[in-house]
């Protein structure tokens, strides 16, 4: 694991000329295009058309390459081509030049991704990200991802996400590259042994949550992240939200959501452009909040409990209070956010 884990740092290119150093905090900052009134240009777009739909309907690609499957042989070898792959090796995990490839730069440009960071992060130190919203689909998490060690060259950056992900093939080896592994405690805590952590928390019961006139995310009671905090003594964790993501995609039916939880796979179907897999192109802006500090406390200290009690909801004020601070500059100065 130490090894797999390890393996991006052979890569430690600056990608877009970038160092820790010289990262640009309390701005706003678009990452491949120069301003907000800049375009992305045509075949730039073309290519991050017809990726992100393939990306983001593979599910809906594999159901109906099953159907054909039945009645078609080349469906059939095609099919079990593809399953084939689950049995070779999700390694490594963060794998730097997966993550400077030129069709995430389109995917950047497609979304117009910009980011501010309202103070820069020691990389001497270990931080849990918990971000939000998880929305339909979190291309705006995984958008991110791809540029982590462009933001922090010398302090990577894991993540953890949905066990069921790591099943399905191309999504298993794709989500491993970019420094993912099954969201278990155990694995948790071991990429925390090499670095940060980054954590959607709301997960499925956030695809059911999206709101034409307000942002819904799914954080109280939430306390896996913070117990993992206090356990791990963590120096802190970080806020951080993207604004635009709950309108990219859709997805439904809602009654559909209950089943979902239980089963721990999502169950629907997902939609944006021309009633396709397609992402809507809105811009998407992720805002990365101030650290905070995690108390010390031993395990067994009977005043555990409460101290994960009292550190969740600083997170939860931590959340709300970043989302006030950039929505007018995004234009939702009338989205009220609802943490739930």
């Amino acid at each position: 694991m130490a090894k797999d884990v390890k393996a991006h740092a052979n890569g430690k290119e600056k990608a877009n000329g970038y160092k820790q150093e010289n990262l640009i905090i309390g701005q706003r900052v678009y990452s491949d295009l120069g301003g907000a009134d800049q375009r992305q240009g045509w075949l730039s777009w073309i290519v991050a058309v017809v990726t992100l739909t393939v990306y983001c309907g593979w599910m809906n690609f594999l159901i109906m390459l099953t159907i054909a499957a039945i009645f078609y042989p080349w469906a059939r070898y095609l099919l079990i081509a593809i399953w084939s792959t689950v049995l070779l090796p999700a390694k490594p995990v963060l794998w730097t030049w997966w993550n400077k490839l030129w069709v995430f730069k389109t995917w950047r440009q497609y979304f117009h991704f910009s980011y501010c960071f309202e103070v820069a992060l020691d990389p001497h130190k270990r931080y849990i990200l918990y971000e939000a919203p998880h929305g339909t689909f979190p291309i705006g998490p995984i958008t991110a991802g791809t540029m982590c060690q462009t933001f922090f060259p010398e302090a990577p950056i894991y993540s953890v996400a949905a066990t069921s992900v790591f099943h399905i093939p191309f999504w298993r080896h794709f989500i491993t590259w970019i420094g993912s592994l099954p969201a278990t405690k155990a694995n948790f805590k071991r990429l925390l042994s090499h670095g940060s952590v980054a954590v959607v928390v709301g997960g499925i019961a956030e695809m059911y949550m999206c709101h034409p006139r307000k942002e819904r995310i799914k954080l109280a009671g939430r306390k896996g992240f913070v117990r993992i905090a206090l356990e791990e003594q963590v120096d802190g964790i970080v806020p951080v939200y993207y604004f635009g993501q709950t309108r990219v995609l859709d997805f439904g039916p809602a009654w559909l959501q209950g089943v979902s939880r239980k089963i721990r796979v999502s169950l629907g179907v997902l939609h944006g452009r021309w009633g396709l897999p397609m992402p809507r192109q809105v811009p998407i802006y992720m805002v990365h909040g101030k650290p905070i500090p995690v108390p010390k406390i031993a395990r067994d200290d009977p005043g555990f409990e409460g101290a994960v009690e009292a550190l969740l909801g600083e997170a939860l004020r931590g959340m709300q209070e970043l989302y006030e601070r950039h929505r007018a500059e995004y234009g939702w100065a009338d989205r009220p956010l609802s943490i739930e």
